[in-house]
């Protein structure tokens, strides 16, 4: 999928990849800016520009004055953490409940009563899956974009994450499944991979 304005190829990994390390190289592949990520070292730094909006993330302005009087909650759970925590929704739900997928016209695979060795049931399309199924790596899910999805759905629900909503989340798969990039500012777009990149630095 063709993206622009992105410097990516400028940006230097980390030597060690820590937790906020892994944070900053997951937004630089998002296409942040190599400068301003040079300069976030502590966790209080990184939930400045990470605990952001999209179009947030993307500003210069890292002084956590800029969240008014009360910095948003920030505090999201991993995919992983979901598969046995509790759910503010039903883990009935199915992916189409939350995001648009359409039917790909074939019969959904059936579903196991149980599991065994670290297998899951793999429903074969975004239309088929659960919620739940899209918290293991499915092999239609490009860049594991709806795992992050559903992962950043859940904390907003819980309420962990404040400074992104469900409109937010379906605007970005919208536009990824009808032009296949999104836009979080005029001018700067995103592929499947920058916007997993982003959804996942928010978690950890």
């Amino acid at each position: 999928m063709a993206t622009e304005h992105q410097d990516n190829d400028k940006i230097e990994p980390a030597p060690s990849l820590t937790k906020q390390g892994a944070a900053r190289r997951r937004l630089a592949k998002a296409g942040m800016g190599a400068g301003v990520l040079a300069t976030l070292q502590s966790k209080s730094a990184m939930a400045s520009m990470v605990c952001r909006s999209p179009s947030g993330s993307l500003s210069n302005g890292l002084a956590t004055s800029h969240y008014g009087a009360k910095a948003p909650a920030c505090n999201g759970k991993k995919p992983e953490d979901w598969k046995t925590a509790g759910w503010p929704v039903s883990r009935d739900l199915k992916f189409t409940d939350v995001f648009y997928a359409a039917n790909p016209g074939t019969y959904c695979p059936v579903r196991a009563a149980s599991y065994e060795d670290g297998k899951y049931y793999n429903p074969g399309s975004y239309f088929c899956a659960k919620l739940e199924d899209m918290l293991n790596p499915q092999p239609f899910d490009t860049n594991q974009v709806g795992m992050q999805l559903v992962t950043a759905y859940l904390n907003v629900q819980q309420k962990l994450v404040g400074f992104l909503e469900l409109t937010d989340l379906q605007t970005m798969w919208s536009e990824l499944q009808t032009t296949g990039r999104y836009s979080p500012t005029a001018g700067v777009y995103w592929d499947t991979a920058q916007v997993a990149n982003y959804l996942a630095s928010i978690h950890d």
